[in-house]
């Protein structure tokens, strides 16, 4: 049975809460560790770029949107076409399973995806969810503190708006003058504010985006034991990188990339876009 969660609710601070709660410890569904390859619809920058610094030839607000519409469009129809493939599968006792449903690790990875969402971060939006036995503790997503403007509601000569790149500082001086806060400070904040410090000792982070070396820290600080991550951070600084996975191989006992199947990322798509809870048999 899925673990329940409360509703996830704005806290001001880029963060949701979840019910913490007992249950036993995920399995780790084939596949799914250290894979290359990314889910299909994903893109990311090539090791050693930074795509969000495209400078002049970056696409205006309205032309990224409808890039992106496009692209959900494609996605739907596809779905559509792939969702009667992937609803057949086999369950643990090898027999066949009509409906199959997402792993643990899936399942929170779509959550920090759905998290990202809320992102105010007009350059590289990042959603994490921080777990417990199966249950979320917290979440969080990267924007401006509490009381700022977010960087989505300004444009720049209606090109997308970044507070650093207006004030033309470099990708390498990012953390020093980035006003946003990042997804995995928000999630730990709110954490600290719950009284939920102590049951992040152990626990797993499902992020969009690897750790930098501030978020490395903070979550080594607060014992967190696991991170699995979408996207490696991939920046103009390679060494940088390097250096940063590294403290991060030193510091958690798991530091891996992790990827949707594509199976179960059909699902989760086609839940979204289709009405979830519609009937599979009729009344009766």
């Amino acid at each position: 049975m899925p673990p329940q969660t409360r509703g996830p609710e704005a806290d001001g601070r880029g963060g949701t809460a979840g019910k913490a709660g007992a249950a036993g410890t995920a399995p780790t569904p084939a596949g799914l560790r250290g894979g290359p390859e990314a889910a299909p619809g994903s893109s990311g920058a090539s090791p050693g770029t930074d795509s969000s610094d495209a400078g002049a030839g970056a696409p205006s607000a309205p032309q990224l949107l409808s890039e992106t519409a496009a692209r959900a469009a494609r996605m739907a129809r596809e779905a559509a076409e792939a969702i009667p493939a992937a609803l057949r599968s086999c369950g643990p006792d090898g027999a066949e399973r009509l409906i199959p449903r997402p792993g643990w690790h899936e399942y929170f990875m779509a959550m920090a995806k759905v998290v990202s969402t809320r992102s105010t971060c007009s350059s590289r939006p990042v959603g994490c969810v921080i777990v417990r036995d199966n249950r979320i503790l917290v979440t969080g997503y990267n924007g401006a503190p509490p009381g700022e403007p977010h960087c989505t509601d300004m444009n720049s000569g209606g090109r997308l708006y970044c507070a650093r790149r207006e004030r033309g500082i470099p990708d390498r001086s990012k953390l020093e003058h980035c006003r946003s806060l990042h997804a995995e400070e928000n999630a730990l904040a709110l954490a600290d504010g719950m009284g939920l410090a102590p049951r992040l000792e152990g626990a797993t982070l499902y992020s969009t985006l690897s750790p930098c070396i501030r978020c490395i820290g903070n979550l080594a600080s607060h014992k967190v034991a696991r991170v699995y991550y979408e996207m490696a951070y991939g920046s103009v600084d390679m060494t940088r990188d390097r250096e940063w996975e590294e403290l991060a191989r030193d510091s958690f006992e798991v530091f891996e990339e992790l990827a949707i199947s594509p199976g179960s990322l059909h699902k989760i798509v086609w839940s979204i876009l289709t009405p979830t809870s519609r009937r599979l048999l009729p009344s009766g």
